[in-house]
């Protein structure tokens, strides 16, 4: 998602930095949380929801790309403006990230294998090994991206396209014998793959300008809060519950649409300029957002780190729990903020105006041709 798109709708940049704080606070209980230092069910292990930040993530991509390009349809340069926009947008930040991750193994005495440098840097799943771990999720927007491609074509084609991809994986995930069968194709057996749909759900909603009183804006707010607790709450407990591993992964699985519904409600409620906050919180939530996909890149950067140090520095008690999650959290969200405003932000700056300037000289050479 391109800062233009989104700069009319502050709202929704509060969202994206919502969701990327949520899927920082994930991973920093994962480091407390089962498998990690004294699993204790205590409050750090009720963060471990904070991965549905994935799910708002993706309907909010389904919702921004229709927002930006649906009606640009048959423009005039759009097909060649899109591409450069997903793979610019996408790619340089990825390649830094993967390099920094590369460095920190191989001092680690863990370096990447090949088979890792290739998915991470083509987001291609090969093999579902990325570094850092959290790629995974841009196989999946990439898939979106071109899939969008088939509405420059035809727009239903599109959306039958978008449909029968989400319908068929939610199936093929949730269906014993036929997740088997797909475990070793992500993009096909996945969960995940009809939240675009969702959030295309969520375009055409606002898109049709329904007048919502506000009553009906505040229970409509409510309920997908309320849907967004139950679900968390319920996938928190299966991930503490005696549940066999097999189970529990399908369980959770089910939640995924409750996730995305109450997303999609946030994001019909959200799409409205007249919605912003007011003076150093608006700055600093924009701030968080614009930063939003370098603190999902960067965060396990740090948490990894310190993940192995609170330990050996007497910061994994219960006691110290709080400092120790404060630690992580903030470092991972501070150094995203850091990447974006000092080196993300400059480097895609000065890429899009090489490819302006590129573009310039080639554009009378193709009006003589």
């Amino acid at each position: 998602m391109s800062n233009s798109s989104t700069k009319l709708l502050p709202s929704l940049q509060y969202f994206r930095a919502l969701a990327a704080i949520l899927v920082v606070a994930y991973h920093a209980a994962c480091v407390f949380g089962p498998g990690g230092y004294q699993p204790v069910r205590s409050w750090e292990v009720g963060l471990m929801f904070g991965h549905a930040g994935v799910e708002l993530f993706f309907v909010l991509s389904g919702f921004i790309i229709c927002w930006i390009h649906y009606d640009r349809i048959g423009a005039a340069g759009e097909v060649p403006a899109y591409i450069r926009k997903r793979l610019v947008r996408i790619y340089p930040p990825v390649a830094l990230v993967v390099i920094a991750w590369a460095v920190l193994s191989f001092v680690g005495g863990m370096p990447m294998r090949p088979i890792e440098y290739l998915v991470s840097l083509t987001l291609i799943p090969f093999d579902f090994t990325y570094a850092p771990p959290a790629l995974w999720t841009l196989t999946h927007e990439m898939a979106f991206y071109a899939l969008f491609l088939l509405a420059f074509i035809r727009r239903w084609l599109f959306i039958a396209a978008l449909l029968a991809w989400g319908v068929a994986g939610y199936v093929l995930t949730m269906v014993p014998g036929l997740s088997e069968a797909t475990a070793g194709i992500p993009l096909v057996g996945s969960a995940y793959a009809f939240l675009f749909s969702l959030g295309v759900l969520a375009f055409f909603i606002v898109r049709a300008r329904p007048q919502i009183p506000a009553w009906g804006k505040i229970a409509l707010g409510l309920l997908g809060l309320a849907i967004f607790a139950w679900a968390a709450s319920r996938d928190v407990a299966l991930l503490l519950g005696p549940v066999p591993p097999e189970g529990a992964e399908r369980a959770a699985r089910a939640l995924t649409p409750w996730f995305g519904i109450a997303a999609t409600i946030w994001v019909v409620l959200l799409a409205d300029p007249a919605i912003r906050f007011r003076g150093r919180l608006h700055a600093v939530m924009m701030l968080l957002g614009n930063a939003s996909y370098a603190i999902y890149l960067w965060h396990e950067i740090p948490q990894r780190v310190l993940g192995r140090l609170v330990g050996s520095v007497g910061l994994a008690g219960p006691e110290t729990r709080v400092i120790a999650m404060a630690l992580i959290i903030g470092s991972g969200v501070v150094l995203g903020v850091l990447v974006y405003q000092f080196v993300e932000r400059p480097l895609l700056r000065w890429i899009n105006a090489r490819l302006d300037a590129r573009a310039q000289r080639t554009a009378p050479m193709a009006t003589t041709a």
